[in-house]
């Protein structure tokens, strides 16, 4: 479990920036949301909150590929 948890977390904060500025700039592009409106869920949060929360969005999914990959390696 904490070979999963590393590597999970590992995953998340490799693909936490290309992953980050592809979505913000989807945003800005289709629905026009700043990048700080969307860092921080619409002023909701604060920046280094923002960040944080946007970082464990990536690493739900980053947990689920950690898991089948280290059940298929044993």
């Amino acid at each position: 479990m904490k070979l999963t948890l590393l590597m999970a977390a590992i995953v998340a904060t490799l693909i936490y920036v290309p992953l980050g500025v592809l979505l913000a700039l989807a945003a800005y592009v289709v629905l026009g949301v700043p990048l700080h409106a969307f860092v921080t869920f619409g002023g909701a949060a604060n920046t280094l909150f923002g960040l944080l929360a946007w970082w464990a969005v990536a690493f739900v999914p980053a947990f689920a590929y950690a898991g089948i990959v280290i059940a298929d390696g044993r």
